[in-house]
């Protein structure tokens, strides 16, 4: 039987304080039943809508049994340590199979970053995956400095995550560099000219997810941004859009 990657939501997305006060606007587990209901299959969840929520709603997300990823934004050097505690806890909590992190900006402290990640990741349960972002900004948003950083530890645990923008994508440079660790995607279709539903665009997002697949890819993917997110956004708007990016990354991705 044909399996197709799982595409999962991040409730990100839709979270109109995701840069400004970081407060949760809206209740993720009253969302569960459109996100399955319109053929995601599964949630990345933000941190903050689980670590600033309610009782009640924390509840609710441990019990959905819908997580696939937990978000978080912990950091990793020793002075972190605190909020990797949190992080882990919430994991457990959530029986989250994978975890999002990020190291810090500071490359000469790199040997600090890993030796505290394999720490937290010896708190975790043993099945739980981690998956670096190495987003811009950090130490490791460079192939080569992210395939020295995790040179020796198992592929099939500490994995990596690809951006796709639509834009100037390179993700072959991440496959040549890290080729066994390329477990998840974060889809970031933001930008007008991104837009899968315009035939003009097309072409260009159709070649970047092709080479994906002809790489072997067969991990899974997030919808993390999509069109639409600004000062006057709204949220139905938001996630029509990610339902139709939705829709693309599962006819170009199998």
């Amino acid at each position: 039987m044909e399996v197709h990657p799982k595409i999962f939501i991040g409730t990100v997305c839709l979270e109109r304080n995701r840069w400004s006060t970081k407060q949760p606007s809206y209740r993720v587990s009253d969302w569960l039943p459109r996100f399955k209901a319109d053929g995601f299959d599964g949630v990345e969840l933000w941190e903050n809508h689980f670590a600033l929520a309610d009782a009640e709603e924390q509840r609710r997300l441990s019990e959905a049994g819908v997580i696939a990823v937990y978000n978080t934004y912990a950091g990793f050097a020793d002075e972190d340590a605190e909020a990797r505690e949190r992080a882990a806890e919430a994991i457990a909590r959530l029986a989250a199979p994978a975890a999002k992190y990020n190291v810090g900006k500071h490359s000469e402290r790199l040997a600090e970053y890993r030796r505290n990640l394999l720490a937290w990741a010896e708190r975790l349960p043993a099945d739980c995956r981690l998956l670096c972002e190495c987003h811009p900004g950090t130490a490791l948003e460079q192939p080569p400095a992210a395939a020295e950083f995790f040179a020796g530890l198992d592929p099939a645990r500490f994995g990596i995550i690809v951006h796709i923008t639509g834009k100037d994508d390179r993700p072959e440079l991440w496959f040549e560099a890290l080729p066994s660790r390329v477990h998840h995607l974060h889809v970031q279709l933001r930008d007008a000219a991104a837009d899968p539903a315009v035939p003009a665009h097309r072409e260009r997002l159709a070649a970047i997810f092709d080479g994906i697949r002809a790489r072997g890819f067969n991990g899974t993917a997030t919808i993390e941004f999509t069109r639409g997110i600004g000062p006057r956004e709204d949220l139905e708007t938001l996630y029509a859009n990610a339902r139709t990016d939705l829709a693309w990354c599962r006819e170009r991705l199998g």
